[in-house]
């Protein structure tokens, strides 16, 4: 089995592997000790895929400051290592529901059962979005009248147009 160990600023070091895999679901049942397995593959997604505004890792340090500062469990680096890396066999459950709100995913996103397709693409989605600049553009929109947005919207499109790129795909209107 790989293993992943911070560094001494607390910094998540590149789990062997591709992070892919280490987040597939498998439907075999599963043992105490591949439960943990499960929690660390998935921690490791986590620290890969949920990154900073800025694009950049958290490190296990500022994960654990955030916990603290929303008033979660005290942990040590050493022991949000153990639960990356595996060698953690039996987290506390206080633990699991931290990271979980910290990463904004559902607790269940750390039961062996569950499948976590659909949170990763999720996941995958908001960081192409990131990277794009998309969320940039999103949330200056916020708080505009909707007559504003679609003039923010036209000259989007005009830009486009001016640039040589096809017009944009329409999105279906909300149901709602």
């Amino acid at each position: 089995m790989s293993e992943q160990r911070a560094d001494a600023g607390g910094e998540p070091a590149q789990p062997a592997g591709t992070v892919e895999s280490a987040a597939s679901d498998e439907q075999a049942p599963r043992d105490a000790k591949s439960e943990s397995s499960v929690i660390a593959q998935r921690l490791r997604y986590l620290f890969e895929n949920k990154r900073k505004p800025d694009g950049k890792r958290y490190s296990y340090r500022e994960v654990l400051a955030a916990i603290d500062a929303q008033g979660g469990p005290s942990m040590s680096v050493g022991y949000l290592s153990q639960l990356v890396t595996g060698v953690r066999t039996n987290p506390m459950m206080d633990a699991v529901q931290a990271l979980a709100k910290f990463f904004d995913v559902p607790l269940s996103y750390f039961d062996a059962h569950e499948n976590t397709a659909e949170t990763n693409e999720q996941l995958k989605l908001v960081a192409a979005l990131r990277h794009a600049g998309v969320q940039d553009v999103a949330m200056r929109t916020v708080g505009l009248p909707p007559e504003s947005i679609d003039l923010v919207l036209s000259m989007i499109d005009r830009v486009r147009q001016v640039e040589g790129l096809p017009p944009a795909e329409q999105l279906p209107e909300d149901p709602e």
